[in-house]
């Protein structure tokens, strides 16, 4: 009889412990997204810097552009140390360019930089 309550017993443990571990949400992830330069000489450098919270070390993001409706992937990659990722970028393109970075399903918010 004791074995038998015993064993009850751990079998309610383990359940309501595996409930739990399913239950779990995964960690939410995000990328925050700065320019050195909101303005810049057409040719001039730009640095993009940002938080990667909850991206695996060495995660590539890529800088993104828009174009219309859509967004276009730049050459411009760096891979996400310590949480942080720095990369930078030329614009030659006269206007304001609209930028984001994306790792997989997780983008930043817009950033903007006008090129005179």
């Amino acid at each position: 009889m004791r074995i038998a309550a015993v064993a009850v017993a751990s079998a309610a443990l383990v359940a309501a412990g595996a409930t739990a571990a399913v239950a779990a949400p995964a960690p939410a992830s995000s990328i925050t997204l700065k320019a050195s330069k909101s303005t810049v000489k057409s040719g001039d450098v730009v640095t993009f810097t940002g938080q990667a919270d909850g991206l695996k070390e060495g995660s590539k993001v890529t800088l993104q552009v828009k174009d219309g409706s859509k967004w276009v992937s730049l050459p411009a990659t760096a891979k996400v140390s310590k949480a942080a990722y720095k990369l930078t970028d030329k614009f030659d393109k006269k206007g304001v360019e609209v930028l984001r970075v994306k790792d997989g399903s997780t983008v930043s918010k817009n950033v903007s930089v006008t090129v005179r």
